[in-house]
């Protein structure tokens, strides 16, 4: 198994661009070893390759095929999950950090990054529509050695202070999903939760969701916490159209976010 600090850089190697950039290479070899037929072919690979990664539609295929992701809590399900925690509690929402940034200009501060501002946004408004608590897991990255504030400190400054919206408590020991969810175990049990919303992306939820019942099983309760996924960053599939087909700069980031999470799963991350 790799190591905590390996594990990027092999993550890296097996993304774009790197992939596409080895295949070139490889065609090129190729040909100059005069296997004309076999560098094109190579070459063809790695030019329909570079499109498809750009295509939000290949992303939404990949993501479907791949991750099965879940779809968004719907009104229906809201309500429910209201009415559950108004009759005898045991309901929270957590909400899964994405990383932070220690110095935002903008903010002349600490802040979330663009991957755990749309979660906690989301964890606000369910907490405020099924009136639960609201947690957050996020501690210092395998990598972030030089970061002063945990995720999880930056998150309630964030939630207080932008959106008057205090955190119910915050974990902010882990460094990646499957901390996130053991040291995150210990605070629900304590407080008595039964009914979990788990919030982080659409990609993320296989893999944590995974993490979550692996915790449960170590505890020795399996099936202990109803896991409720409540997916972050959604976008709009609709009918499929040939703009779903064309790169964009939003279709590169769901195809890399789909391989990183496909391979993670895969390698039981």
């Amino acid at each position: 198994m790799l190591t905590p600090n390996l594990k990027p850089l092999a993550m890296s190697l097996v993304q774009a661009p790197m992939v596409f950039m080895a295949l070139a290479i490889a065609g090129g070899w190729q040909l100059q070893k005069g296997r004309r037929r076999r560098g094109w072919l190579l070459l063809f690979a790695t030019v329909i390759a570079v499109w498809l990664s750009g295509c939000e539609g290949f992303g939404r295929f990949l993501s479907q095929q791949l991750l099965n992701t879940p779809p968004a809590l719907d009104r229906a399900e809201i309500a429910r999950l209201r009415q559950l925690q108004a009759k005898d509690g045991g309901v929270a929402v957590l909400v899964l950090g994405g990383g932070a940034r220690q110095w935002a200009p903008e903010y002349q501060g600490p802040s979330l990054n663009e991957h755990s501002q749309p979660r906690l946004r989301l964890g606000i408004w369910l907490s405020r529509q099924i009136q639960a608590p609201l947690g957050f897991s996020g501690g210092i990255g395998w990598q972030a050695r030089d970061q002063l504030l945990s995720e999880g400190q930056i998150a309630r400054r964030v939630a207080s202070d932008e959106f008057q919206h205090p955190l119910s408590w915050i974990e902010d020991r882990s460094r990646d999903t499957r901390e996130n969810a053991r040291f995150s175990f210990d605070y629900l049990q304590q407080r008595q939760i039964r009914t979990l919303v788990l919030v982080t992306h659409e990609q993320h939820l296989p893999r944590a969701l995974r993490a979550f019942r692996e915790a449960m099983n170590d505890k020795g309760v399996p099936g202990s916490i109803t896991l409720i996924p409540a997916p972050a960053g959604l976008r709009p599939d609709g009918p499929w159209r040939l703009s779903t087909w064309l790169p964009s700069s939003e279709g590169y980031a769901r195809v890399r976010y789909v391989i990183y999470e496909a391979i993670a799963l895969a390698a039981g991350h």
